[in-house]
């Protein structure tokens, strides 16, 4: 997804309510005013922020028939997956929003076997339960682990940035040093777009910082 669609993601969701409608929405697909109940608000402000998410692609909906037989409303679904991390620290500041596409996943297929493999037995629900806590154990093995290599991570730029500010005076200098340093960008038109620059701007500091550095 592109930067522009992480700002407009972040923004939708630091709102409570429509975090609380899209958790309701993925157990299962529902109208206003049942959310409404559920979220005990107002179905008008409900339908505002239904409004609001189909706009920015998060929900679809559909007329479908009133539960009381009254006449048809319109049920809604979530029409998207995605993940989406932020990375805070003294020296790292990262954000990554990625959709989950079955295309990325295609060489993982073992690890369905071994976290479900002989616990779909008996009861149907159960099975299901067990399941799901040992995907939710495995991810939180994989999230120390993630969390390790950030702790690694920042160590590591937190030498860099020292290094690179008791060695650089200029600022710009400076600046582009961090960005390929984190980034690993050595492309100059890649550069020249992220800091919103002329190319040949970039050019000319590259080669200056190339006769004091081999970073590249």
């Amino acid at each position: 997804m592109e930067k522009e669609e992480f700002n407009d993601i972040i923004q939708l969701l630091q709102n409570r309510t429509r975090r609380r409608i899209l958790q309701l929405l993925s157990r299962e697909e529902n109208y206003p005013l049942a959310l409404s109940r559920s979220l005990n608000t107002s179905q008008q402000a409900v339908s505002k922020h239904l409004k609001k998410l189909e706009e920015e692609g998060l929900v679809v909906s559909e007329e479908g028939k009133s539960e009381r037989g009254g006449p048809p409303t319109k049920t809604y679904s979530l029409n998207k997956e995605f993940s989406v991390r932020i990375d805070v620290g003294p020296q790292m500041f990262a954000t990554e929003i990625e959709e989950l596409r079955d295309e990325d996943i295609e060489d993982f297929e073992e690890i369905e076997e071994k976290i479900g493999s002989g616990i779909i037995e008996g009861s149907y629900l159960e099975g299901h339960r067990k399941m799901i806590q040992n995907i939710k154990k495995e991810l939180g093995r994989l999230e120390k682990k993630r969390k390790y290599l950030l702790k690694l991570k920042e160590k590591a730029l937190s030498e860099a940035y020292c290094y690179i500010h008791d060695n650089f005076d200029d600022y710009n200098k400076r600046e582009i040093l961090y960005y390929v340093l984190d980034s690993g960008e050595t492309d100059p038109e890649k550069i020249a777009e992220y800091f919103n620059v002329r190319e040949d701007e970039v050019e000319k500091i590259l080669f200056e910082l190339k006769k004091k550095t081999n970073i590249w």
